[in-house]
Order: C-alpha cells, then structure tokens, then sequence
C-alpha cells in the first residue's frame, strides 16, 4: 500500500510530462478503430468525460489563489471581453474555409469555448502566474455558459437546439461540475496521494475525451481545409494574446497568452456534439492535438527564458 502512494505521483508527473505523446496516442487509436469511440460518443460518453475533466479542474484551483489576482483585475476584464468578441468572429471567418456545413459548424464550438483547463498547469509548469491564468479559466467558463447559445446564433448558425437548451446542457457538464469541485477544494486539502490521483484523473479524462472525439473524424479531401482553418485560427489567437498581453511582465505575460490562444477543445466538442450532433466534433479532436502542441512549445519557450 505504501509502494502504490509513493508511486501515485510519479505517475501523475510522468503523465504530465508525457501528456503530448498520449495526446498523439489516444488521438491515433480514435482515427485508426474509430467504431468504439463513436458508440461511446453515442451514449453521452463526450458529456460525462467533459463533466468529470471539469470536476478534476475545479479540484485543482484553490480560492485564495482566485483572490490573489484580483490585483489583475482590470487586464482580466479587458481579456474576458475581447477575447469574447473578438475569437467568435476569428472562428466564423476561418471556417469559411471548410465546405462541409456540419464540420463549419463545429468549428464555430472553438469560437465559444473557455480557455483550455490545461493552462492553469502548463501556466504553473511555464513559471508563470498561475493565479491569473486560473481567474481567466473561470471567467471565461461562465462567459461560455452563458453566452455559446446566443454567440452561436448571432454566427447563423444552425443549431439542432435552442439556446435556452444548449445553456442547460452546458450548465450541467460544465457550471455545476466546476462549482463541484471548487466547492470542495474549499473545504479539503488534499496530502501528495490525493493530489497526484486528482492530476492524473485529469489527464486519463482529456485522453478519454480526445480519443472519442478523434473517433468522429473521417479521413478524406475536406479535412485537408478543415486543418487549414484551424491553423488559421490558432495563429490568429495567438496574435490576439500576445496583443492582449502587450507591456506585461514575463509572468503574467504568459498567464495571458496561454488562456486566449488555447481554448478547450473538450467543452467545444461538448457544445458541438449538443448543438449540431457528434459528427460536428471532429474537427475539435485535431484541434486538441495542435492547441497542446503550441502549450507544450510556449511553456517550453517561456521556461528558457
């Protein structure tokens, strides 16, 4: 018994620092035997894994550390808001490029997707402030909550549920499993063990996730335009973060750039699966793979420096 605990950590870190190889792995077995994937996708499975990923997270951010940027406050809102305007629009104008109307679709999720639940680690692993990257996290999650149904709408999209419908989809696999999970981290403090079986459950969630949404994806000619609009958008949400965290120290520089150019495929695939069916996710699995390939390569970059 004392064996496993002292192993438990290694695991998780091990996992952690692995995460891109597994990422490539989950995503690979997803394209190469894509039928169990797609039945799970097809019994909810991208809702309950979105929902126990958002509840590890939520496990993860302690509510001194939310406070302690509140000294960011007025970047945090400016962040929040154009981030908000600016990345739906950056998603439409890219998925221009995409012929398939239900892949175009999908690809309008990143648009309204939070920050990527990884940043807060990665931002931590980058020596970067933590505790502003996790305020981000949180704010744009509510933003998403609230806003995804009416944003999509405003875009012309054309969703198989209403907004009113998508809010409570949302509210359930994303809003009450964060709450969850902030909730009892403000009562528990977990010793080493616990800490690496939270960080690691984290992980074996996203792995889970991507290999169903990788599942959705058919390989053929219209994928070639569906990795070029996403390309696009990801250059351009990094533009818009090191824009947005211009005159900023190293720190809290990265704190912002991490959270506006990674958005968290696993609740874009949520959204696309609840407002346009599973089929609509596939293009989120290729995101996700490309999206921690920049976080691996910024957090890389900003350590050496």
């Amino acid at each position: 018994m004392r064996v496993s605990r002292l192993a438990l950590p290694a695991v998780a870190d091990a996992s952690e620092r692995f995460l891109l190889v597994l990422v490539l792995a989950a995503a690979a077995v997803g394209l190469a035997a894509p039928g169990p994937g797609r039945a799970v996708s097809a019994a909810n499975g991208i809702d309950a894994a979105l929902a126990v990923l958002v509840f590890a997270t939520g496990l993860s951010l302690e509510l001194a550390d939310l406070a302690a940027a509140s000294r960011a406050w007025r970047r945090i809102a400016l962040v929040l808001l154009v981030s908000t305007l600016a990345l739906p629009a950056l998603a439409w104008a890219s998925s221009q490029l995409i012929g398939s109307e239900q892949l175009r679709s999908g690809m309008l999720a990143v648009g309204v997707a939070p920050a990527e639940v990884a940043t807060v680690a990665l931002c931590v692993i980058a020596g970067g402030e933590a505790a502003v990257c996790a305020v981000l996290l949180v704010g744009s999650t509510i933003i998403t909550v609230l806003g995804a149904g009416p944003i999509l709408s405003l875009l012309g999209a054309h969703a198989s549920v209403s907004s009113a419908g998508l809010l409570g989809n949302l509210a359930v696999v994303v809003a009450l499993p964060l709450a969850a999970g902030v909730a009892v981290r403000a009562f528990w403090s977990p010793g080493p063990g616990a800490d690496a079986a939270v960080r690691l459950v984290t992980v074996l969630a996203l792995l889970f996730l991507l290999w169903q949404v990788a599942s959705q994806i058919r390989l053929n000619a219209a994928y070639t335009w569906v990795i070029a609009a996403l390309v696009l958008y990801i250059a351009g949400s990094v533009v818009l973060g090191r824009l947005l965290a211009a005159g900023l120290p190293g720190g809290r520089a990265t704190a912002i750039l991490l959270p506006v150019a990674m958005r968290d495929f696993a609740v874009a695939a949520g959204i696309a699966t609840a407002a346009f069916g599973p089929a609509a996710a596939a293009p989120l699995g290729a995101y996700g793979v490309l999206v921690l390939l920049l976080g691996s390569g910024v957090t890389l970059l900003s350590r050496r420096r």
